[in-house]
């Protein structure tokens, strides 16, 4: 009987027209029986239904106009001008009341099933606080708020109002109170959606979390998505978050012992420079200095050989280490796509690490090179002719690295002793006869040495 009389009232109540704008008093139309019907049944049970028959006489007849005044009882349905004041009313947020009407729009608690009204979208959203529940640690029923314990006591008081309800994806919100099954999996479950939750609002003011949450359902579905998935693979995100980042530490300090390892040779290049740059010695033939020289030269490439091969094998190293980061990564993304792009920063840095040890390698590398050739070049300059010798360079005429002088500067070397004739040998009465004469020539004027020496001949 009690569903009768409150179905008679809300179709008088659809029928009805308001003497003013939110009013429960106006005039109503008695188009047919089931209008006569409801309307003298409303009037039968007015201790419930509040309604009375202001003009219009005592009887109801049919093609008449009545003038109705109606105020259904506290407790047994509501009666509000629009959906807001309905919102306003305790409790009304969580939970829907059983009888309600809704004057601006004419719709009634009848009308929840069909969600293209105004009142089946807010039915929705009272499916949605219910499933909410299952997730939240509490739902305070008095201050309509859902209490979720994240680190501590995090509220999502249940607040909106009729334009968020206006605005907000039915399909999505629709696939929100689904969201946790009823299997053993439900704990599980509920767990990941309020992590989802408090990710998804914790920035927001704490009023408007609520209609954030109805304006972002798809945000909330991907990330409760996101941490299902994980969840199956028999992982949480966080935990397979510090698994990738165990492993970044790991491989950055593999990366890093590549170079650490060798330091201590590397530290000996500039050491062998230079004692290549001031041992070597000028060298003008295969003597003394020709052997250091080659010594020398010889621990040069002794040194470059056995430095160029540990690189190399540092190098190797490296390709080993980028080949098993790619391996991990690849196997990351086959495994959990869905997380796999909110981790990729790690193997990012590691990339860049790698590229920079290789980098730092061949530089070394190079250096190395470079020295060994500047050794030649050492070697050629002071070890000329074993260098012609090795390489088949004729050496220049005019080079000689022990003296510095070129031939052209040089004096003319005596003529040999065979080629000078020896003079006859001088008597000391000779000697002394030539001292007498050449004292008298000294003696005589110009005009008579002439004379005498022309006698002479």
């Amino acid at each position: 009987m009690t569903d009768l009389v409150w179905t008679a009232l809300a179709l008088v109540a659809k029928g009805f027209t308001p003497a003013m704008p939110g009013a429960t008093r106006g005039s109503f139309f008695v188009a047919t029986e089931a209008d006569r019907t409801a309307v003298e049944l409303c009037l039968k049970e007015h201790d419930r239904t509040g309604l009375e028959v202001v003009e219009g006489g005592d009887a109801v007849v049919i093609g008449r106009t009545v003038t109705l005044s109606f105020d259904p009882k506290p407790g047994w349905a509501s009666v509000a001008k629009d959906l807001d004041e309905l919102l306003d009313e305790p409790g009304n947020r969580i939970r829907a009341k059983s009888r309600f009407l809704v004057l601006d729009t004419k719709q009634s608690s009848d009308d929840l099933l069909d969600q293209a009204t105004e009142v089946g979208r807010y039915m929705v959203v009272i499916g949605l606080v219910q499933a909410l529940k299952e997730a939240a640690g509490f739902l305070d029923t008095p201050e309509q708020n859902l209490v979720f314990i994240s680190g501590g006591r995090f509220d999502l008081p249940v607040s909106y109002t009729a334009a968020d309800l206006r605005k907000l994806n039915l399909d999505e919100v629709r696939a929100l109170t689904t969201l946790i099954p009823a299997d053993t999996h439900k704990k599980q479950c509920a767990a990941i959606l309020a992590t989802a939750i408090t990710d998804l609002v914790r920035a927001q003011p704490t009023h408007n979390r609520f209609a954030y949450l109805l304006a972002h359902a798809k945000e909330l579905r991907a990330a409760y998505d996101q941490g299902y998935k994980i969840y199956a693979a028999g992982f949480s995100y966080e935990k397979l978050k510090d698994t990738v980042e165990a492993a970044r530490v790991e491989f950055a300090g593999k990366i890093h012992k590549v170079l650490s390892d060798v330091q201590n040779q590397l530290l000996g290049i500039p050491v062998a420079t230079i004692v290549v740059a001031t041992q070597m010695k000028p060298s003008a033939d295969f003597g003394a200095e020709f052997i250091v020289n080659s010594a020398i030269l010889l621990g040069a490439w002794v040194f470059v050989g056995l430095t160029l091969l540990l690189l190399f094998n540092q190098f190797q190293t490296l390709l080993v280490l980028e080949g098993e980061i790619k391996r991990q990564k690849a196997q990351l993304e086959r495994e959990y796509m869905a997380v796999a792009g909110s981790l990729e920063d790690a193997f990012k840095s590691l990339a860049c690490r790698v590229l920079s040890q290789k980098v730092i390698l061949g530089v070394i590398s190079l250096v190395v090179v470079c020295g060994l050739a500047m050794a030649h070049w050492a070697y050629a300059r002071l070890t000329p002719l074993a260098w012609a010798r090795v390489t088949g360079i004729p050496v220049a005429a005019d080079a000689n690295p022990a003296s510095g002088v070129s031939a052209a500067s040089k004096p003319a070397p005596p003529p040999p002793a065979s080629a000078v004739k020896p003079s006859a040998p001088v008597s000391a009465a000779n000697a002394d006869v030539v001292k007498t004469t050449d004292t008298q020539k000294d003696q005589m004027s110009p005009k008579a040495q002439k004379a005498a020496s022309s006698s002479s001949r």
